[in-house]
Order: structure tokens, then C-alpha cells, then sequence
């Protein structure tokens, strides 16, 4: 940027502060919020920057159109972002769970599929970017593939696709798995460098660039073209023994539902296992099942809430043992019946693996945290305000960063710094579902009579909440597992400390049909 340009961008920054908000129009005053914080970023004006938060905070209060309160949202969180912005990588943002607040509340915003395709585009790919400061690259990639099948040309997605896929090989030793993501990773890199891709800020010629490099470096230790010489790389056979197995599996990965990363990848059958394991890892030759029996635990409780979800959302023929169940006629209408509680139960055991997560992680890493205090959000410090445990913060390893971001989605007690708008609420249905009176309705907007014990929530909000539930459970355990495969790295050095043996390798168990 020469002297000329850096002259006249202050110039507009202080004209924008000198002229205020304060009696313009709310499309004006949004429109001045989002200029200013551009421009205060790329300047560095931090006196800009504070201005421009004061004005997204008083335009916050506002009831404001469709597209202006989406707008706003998505520049908050870059003027809340902008002291963190090119400031090196840790554990702790001071802002990051707020920025991805703001993106969140954007995305979810009830007229965002009628806004302009590149406001979302924008939206979702700058919350897939937050996402994967924080190491949740499951949720990032998700949010990038949302804004591919908006505009499939776009192209800081599929650069940051490509970044991610490269990012998610490291974390495996097995060396097929790593080409495969590698070679995703290229094809991705390829498409964002085509002349027709979409790019929509000068910015973004430096992730162009980057991307190049990532490119021409899969290209220096893969043979690409041997692999797409392959008739289909991520081709599988359909192991399905039924048509209702075969339709289970396309909606599990549709859904990027299997305990398998490839699933991240897209729906190929290749996927279609729930293949994955716990890495090698070193225990006391007393004690060697110990964390892997209780993954295989987790696993199992998974898939089996991941089977009643199927159920309680597809079957929709009343099941015989609803039959002759004589049910009052209350307003507004309940949703009751077999399916809506397998769905119940569904949330219930996703809500409940990730205290499981906490509990193996606390023995895992020998924090020594009592067994009545250990919960997933209160894990990772010592005290309600200490820093991030040293034993998390000094190891380099996203998959636990990730899991420790992932706790920020659930809500535990007030002024809980949450990065999920619907937290409480979340929260507030595992609670009355447990403990008092979850009232599903047929109602889209049910609204409880006076005096109502219930806590109500429409059939098809109910089900959206449980599969959302159902997706970071299995994040945690992808999570959990790319955590312990770079923990164990790390730990290499000081394996001679431990009483260790050579183990033979164990068979996997049989399908439980078969036994």
C-alpha cells in the first residue's frame, strides 16, 4: 500500500469517526461500522477499532432487517478480533470464543438463506475460519462445505479446505490414510488456483499464494498422478447386508455421522466404518486395557445414540407398542410416541459422553482433578480462573485444543464464556429431559399455558438440536483420538522411565450379531 493510499484510507477513517452514527439511518450507521473496522484493521488504528466496537454494540441493540443484523454480526466479530488478528497462535484467544459467537449468531439467523449468496458465503466461511484457530477442523470443514454448495467457486473455501485437509494429515502415522488426505488436499489447492475461482477481497492474492506453496509441496512428496490413475481412490464396496442397512449407511455419511475421518472428507463409502481407534499408546503392563476399554465404551454408546436418532427421525409408522396408549388431547399438541423418545434418548447419551470425554482425559493426563469435580468444561484449569493447565498448553496438540474449544458450546454455570448462542438452551433440555418435563410438540412455535410445568420445544427443533448434539460427540471422540495419537509423540522420549513390554497385537471383536 503505498504513502498516497495509507494518506487518504486515514483520511476516510477519520472522516467516519468526526461524522458518528448518532443520527443516521440504520443502514447508513451499519454501513459506517463495517467501513471503519476494515479499515482500522488494515491500518492498525487502534483508536479507529475501539470506535467502530462502540458502534457495533449500540447498533447490537437494534431491531434491525434481515440483512443488516447479519452484516453487522459478521463485522463485530472482526472489529472484536482485530487486536488478535497476526498475533502468534495459543491455546487462549482472549476473543475467539465471542468472535465465533457473532458468526454463529449470524449463520443461524432465521432470514440468512434469503440474504445475498456472498454475505453468506462470507459469513460461513469466516466462522469455518474461527473454528479452525480453535483446532476444530471438523466443524471448520463443515462450515466450508456449506459455502461450496452455496457458490462452489469459492475460493478462500477451498483454500482453506485445502489448508485443513494438509493440517488433518499430520495427524496420522499410517501412511495411506495421510496420502489419501494429501491428495484431497491438492485436488482442493487445484480448484481454488483455476482462473474461474471467486475471490472477493485483495487480501485474499496472499492466501492464493500460500495455497501455491501447499500445492507444489504435496506435489514434491506425493505421486499425485499415480493416485488419480486409481480407478477411484475413495471407493468402497457396500458391505450393506439389507436395503435398510444400505440406507442407514448413505444417511450416516451424508451426515458425516462414522467414527471415521475419511468421513470428513465427503460421503464416500470408503468412510462407511467406524474404523477409528485410540493410538498405540504406553500403559503399565498391569493395566493395559485400561483407556482402550473405555474408548470401545464410548464408541459403543455413540453409534448405538446414532442408530436411535435414525430411528426416532425416519420411521415414521407408529410403532405397535403405542398402540391402545390412551393419551389426553392437551394444547398445544404433544409429539408423543416411541420415535420422539428414541430421539430423547438419543440426546441424552451424545449430552453424556462428553463429561466421558473429561473422565478419560483426567486419568489420561494424570491431573489428579477428584472424581465428583471432573466436568469437560472444568477440565482444562486449575480453578475457576487459573490459566490453561500446563500440561495441555505446552504440547502443540490441536486435537486437544480442539476438545478444550469444544467445551466452550456447552453451558455449565452463569457468566460461562460460551462460543455457542444456543448453550443454555442445549443445556436447559438435557436438564429437563433428565430431571423434569421436556414437552416435545407438533407446534412449530409452541407457547406454555400459565403455570405450565413443561419446558417446550417443537418436534423439529427438538430433532435438529439432538443431530447438532449428535455431531460434536463425534467430534469430541475424533477429537479425543487425534489428541492421544500426538500426545504419545510427544511423550517418546521418556518411554524408558515406564515398565513396559512388547504386546501382541489383539484381534478385533466380532460384530456384535455374530456372537
Amino acid at each position: 500500500m503505498s504513502d498516497q493510499e495509507v494518506q487518504r484510507k486515514n483520511a476516510l477513517c477519520d472522516f467516519l469517526i468526526q461524522q458518528g452514527i448518532v443520527g443516521q439511518q440504520d443502514e447508513v450507521a451499519v454501513d459506517f461500522a463495517t467501513t471503519l473496522t476494515a479499515l482500522a484493521i488494515e491500518l492498525g488504528r487502534k483508536d479507529a477499532l475501539a470506535c467502530a466496537l462502540g458502534w457495533h454494540v449500540a447498533l447490537g441493540q437494534k431491531d434491525l432487517p434481515d440483512e443488516q443484523a447479519i452484516t453487522l454480526d459478521l463485522s463485530w466479530a472482526n472489529a472484536v478480533g482485530g487486536e488478535r488478528f497476526a498475533t502468534s497462535w495459543a491455546w487462549e484467544q482472549p476473543t475467539l470464543a465471542r468472535e465465533i459467537f457473532l458468526l454463529r449468531r449470524a449463520v443461524s439467523h432465521e432470514g440468512f438463506a434469503q440474504v445475498l449468496i456472498t454475505l453468506q458465503c462470507k459469513c460461513l466461511n469466516n466462522l469455518g475460519n474461527r473454528l479452525s484457530v480453535a483446532g476444530r477442523l471438523i466443524e471448520a470443514l463443515e462450515c466450508w462445505r456449506r459455502t461450496l454448495e452455496l457458490e462452489p467457486r469459492f475460493g478462500m473455501a477451498l483454500c482453506n479446505r485445502a489448508r485443513a485437509f494438509a493440517t488433518y494429515a499430520g495427524a496420522f502415522q499410517d501412511n495411506g490414510v495421510k496420502a489419501l488426505f494429501l491428495w484431497m488436499a491438492h485436488r482442493e489447492a487445484t480448484t481454488a488456483l483455476a482462473s474461474n475461482s471467486i475471490f472477493t477481497d485483495p487480501t485474499d492474492q496472499r492466501n492464493r499464494e500460500r495455497t501455491r506453496e501447499l500445492k507444489e509441496w504435496i506435489e514434491s512428496v506425493l505421486d499425485i498422478q499415480a493416485i488419480a490413475a486409481l480407478d477411484d481412490p475413495l471407493a468402497w464396496p457396500d458391505a450393506s447386508a439389507t436395503e435398510e442397512e444400505r440406507l442407514y449407511r448413505r444417511w450416516c455419511l451424508a451426515n458425516r455421522l462414522y467414527l471415521n475421518p475419511a468421513n470428513d472428507l465427503g460421503s464416500y463409502t470408503l468412510a462407511s466404518t467406524d474404523s477409528m481407534q485410540l493410538a498405540a499408546h504406553v500403559v503399565r503392563v498391569d493395566a493395559r486395557d485400561r483407556f482402550d476399554s473405555f474408548f470401545d465404551q464410548m464408541k459403543q454408546e455413540y453409534v448405538s445414540a446414532r442408530w436411535l436418532l435414525y430411528e426416532g427421525l425416519t420411521v415414521k409408522a407408529p410403532h405397535f407398542s403405542d398402540k391402545d396408549v390412551f393419551l389426553q388431547a392437551t394444547e398445544p399438541p404433544a409429539a408423543l410416541s416411541l420415535a420422539v423418545e428414541k430421539v430423547k434418548v438419543a440426546y441424552r447419551t451424545s449430552y453424556s459422553l462428553f463429561d466421558k470425554v473429561g473422565f478419560f482425559m483426567n486419568a489420561y493426563m494424570g491431573l489428579g482433578i477428584p472424581e465428583r469435580q471432573v466436568s469437560f468444561r472444568s477440565l482444562w484449569r486449575k480453578g475457576e480462573k487459573g490459566p490453561i493447565r500446563g500440561e495441555f498448553d505446552l504440547t502443540g496438540n490441536w486435537g486437544f485444543c480442539a476438545l478444550y474449544w469444544l467445551a466452550k458450546d456447552f453451558f455449565e454455570k452463569e457468566n460461562d464464556d460460551v462460543a455457542e448462542p444456543d448453550a443454555r438452551g442445549l443445556s436447559d433440555i438435557r436438564n429437563h429431559i433428565e430431571h423434569k418435563y421436556l414437552r416435545v410438540t407438533l407446534d412449530d412455535s409452541p407457547i406454555a399455558p400459565p403455570e405450565d410445568l413443561a419446558s417446550m420445544v417443537s418436534r423439529g427443533q427438538f430433532e435438529g438440536k439432538a443431530m447438532h448434539l449428535l455431531k460434536l460427540a463425534r467430534s469430541a471422540l475424533v477429537y479425543l483420538s487425534v489428541g492421544v495419537e500426538f500426545e504419545e509423540r510427544r511423550r517418546q522420549p521418556g518411554l524408558g522411565a515406564l515398565p513396559v513390554e512388547e504386546l501382541a497385537l489383539r484381534p478385533l471383536l466380532p460384530d456384535a450379531g455374530k456372537i
